[in-house]
């Protein structure tokens, strides 16, 4: 079985992070092709001002416009980094800087986000802050407790602009304390358990309770979290393994790798061998 390839930060920087500008007369890539599909041990942010840029997220290609915040977090896979004539910030950091409440905003309900377009006071003040930063970093005798307050300066920023975009209650609220307890779980158990009722239990609630603060948190349902982590897992498995079907239902705890077909047509309109063929031509 091939191995997922982890980009870590280390690698590049000894800081905890790396901001990167970029210039409307750079149109280069921002990640090497051959480095190619990956996941990081970091976050990775782009706050474009002008032109644009894309990536590939879990099999999904994203666009990112002018006045616009993104963000990769580490358990997401992605390649195809491509910049067109982007002015902005690339910054890589890891999560371990950031304060516990801004990481479960950031992280809060991941199942999938879009980029988000910023208002012209927004944009001003994350160019504004990050200016700062990168000429710190560079700045001879900067302290290191400096740098990382501007970084937890930046995280605020980051899970207030979340919040503000989602439209959601504060991290304190019940129904999000419920969702990113849901998520951890989902995360662990997906390969075991895939019923409603499985987490309800475990987190000691009732499934409709459960439901109504999936739903008031991420307007879904638990099935739909369920299905979505499943497919993503499997879609992973075809793309990066040279397992067979029957070997992926398997390892996904399905016992009828049929049905496990079934799904898989059904929700995505193709067959799983369908997905890897696609998937990887376009590497």
């Amino acid at each position: 079985m091939k191995s997922v390839p982890v980009s870590k930060l280390q690698d590049r920087s000894n800081l905890g992070f790396q901001l990167v500008p970029s210039a409307r007369e750079e149109a280069t890539y921002q990640q090497s092709k051959a480095l190619g599909a990956h996941r990081d041990d970091h976050y990775i942010f782009f706050v474009t001002l002008e032109g644009s840029g894309s990536t590939v997220v879990d099999f999904e290609e994203k666009v990112i416009g002018p006045n616009t915040l993104y963000y990769i977090l580490p358990d997401q896979i992605h390649y195809r980094i491509i910049t067109k004539k982007a002015k902005g910030w690339y910054l890589a950091v890891d999560p371990a800087l950031a304060d516990p409440a801004c990481r479960d905003i950031i992280e809060g309900w991941s199942g999938f986000h879009e980029p988000i377009i910023l208002s012209t006071e927004e944009i001003r003040d994350y160019d504004l802050l990050l200016g700062i930063l990168y000429r710190k970093a560079y700045e001879q005798g900067s302290k290191m407790s400096v740098l990382h307050s501007l970084l937890r300066a930046f995280f605020e920023m980051v899970a207030n602009t979340i919040q503000l975009s989602a439209k959601v209650e504060g991290n304190t609220s019940r129904a999000a304390i419920l969702a990113m307890q849901f998520k951890k779980l989902l995360n662990e158990n997906i390969k075991e358990y895939r019923s409603p009722a499985d987490y309800a239990e475990m987190l000691h609630i009732s499934e409709p309770y459960l439901n109504e603060a999936l739903k008031k948190t991420t307007g879904s349902t638990v099935s739909f979290w369920i299905k979505f982590r499943m497919l993503t897992e499997a879609k992973r498995l075809l793309y990066f393994t040279d397992l067979n079907v029957k070997q992926i239902a398997e390892e996904l705890g399905f016992e009828n790798h049929s049905y496990f077909s079934h799904i898989f047509f059904k929700e995505t309109g193709m067959t799983a061998l369908a997905f890897r063929r696609q998937f990887r031509e376009r590497e």
